[in-house]
């Protein structure tokens, strides 16, 4: 008896730790006889195999260290101007709808942040938004970029504002972007409760590549990485354009993924959940778009930004534009 889809979701949940790629992917396993046979054949993969030996390193167990050898991925980082138009849409509507249904939980996919539970965590929400803007600082002052108070901030997707006030009691002027109507509802009202004026918030779902305020500090952190690789990588040259010289861009992408590929015309292709998507963009693509706008790396640090530091590498780049 052949297999049926369900069965074969599953053993790319149990045994991949992951969703099928494509639906070209999954129907690819529905010639299987038994399931004992599907099983078998997962069971043998190469990236099986390497998941189990990664998963049996006390290193990389204890400490996330992978191995300097790990398989190169398979992936599209650019796109022509109406597949970015496509592939917009539908981060779009995912996202309109996530800010309808979510708000705040998928900001921060915590349980207590859900619409039933936020009446009680509404305030370790906030807190924690602070003490992200603190860490921000820290890092700027390790880089010797001080007097925020003088200075222009842009946050890229800043939901609905969790980071963006802390950021905003740092800095002269902060502007923040996100593509959701209902997040950014939630940001502005929190801005008039807490009496913050030098906030501006934008809306960036007609024109998601459109030019940012300039500005002397950017930051995006777990927002790129819910986008696909080409847009990804149009937003990082954005961004980096938009800081001013001598100015630091702080911004966390995944770029690395276990069995991670994407392939534009399939992704466009298939039908997309209205949640949220993980995705990653190749280390040497972002060295090569911090290049391109005339900036340098100044830092680059693993983090667990995804919560998943099993299926993925995710770095976090601090970057300063060039003075000329």
């Amino acid at each position: 008896m052949a297999v049926t889809r369900e069965e074969v979701v599953w053993c790319y949940r149990a045994l991949l730790q992951r969703d099928p790629e494509s639906d070209a992917a999954l129907a690819s396993h529905l010639g299987n006889k038994s399931f004992r046979q599907l099983v078998e054949g997962f069971v043998r993969s190469p990236e099986f195999t390497a998941k189990r030996r990664l998963a049996s390193s006390p290193v990389v167990k204890k400490d996330r260290f992978y191995p300097l050898g790990l398989k190169g991925m398979e992936v599209d980082t650019e796109a022509t101007a109406e597949q970015l138009r496509r592939a917009i849409a539908k981060v779009k509507t995912a996202w309109t709808h996530l800010g309808a249904v979510k708000p705040h939980f998928s900001v921060i996919t915590d349980n207590q942040f859900l619409p039933e539970n936020i009446g009680d965590s509404i305030d370790r929400f906030w807190a924690s938004g602070e003490a992200e803007a603190m860490d921000v600082q820290r890092i700027l002052e390790r880089q010797k970029f001080f007097e925020l108070s003088s200075k222009t901030c842009v946050e890229y997707g800043c939901g609905v504002g969790r980071v963006t006030m802390g950021l905003a009691r740092r800095f002269r002027k902060t502007h923040g972007y996100d593509i959701s109507r209902g997040h950014l509802a939630h940001a502005r009202q929190r801005a008039h409760q807490i009496a913050l004026t030098n906030v501006f918030f934008h809306q960036c779902d007609d024109d998601v590549l459109a030019d940012l305020e300039r500005c002397d500090f950017f930051y995006s952190r777990i927002v790129f990485q819910h986008n696909p690789p080409p847009i990804i990588a149009e937003l990082i040259r954005k961004a980096l354009r938009a800081v001013n010289p001598g100015g630091i861009a702080i911004f966390q992408i995944p770029t690395y993924g276990f069995g991670y590929r994407f392939a534009l015309k399939e992704w466009l292709a298939a039908d997309q959940a209205l949640d949220m998507q993980m995705h990653c963009l190749p280390q040497e693509k972002v060295f090569s778009l911090i290049a391109e706008t005339n900036c340098v790396p100044l830092e680059v640090r693993e983090d667990n930004s995804t919560g998943a530091a099993d299926k993925y590498i995710s770095n976090t780049f601090v970057v300063r534009k060039n003075a000329s």
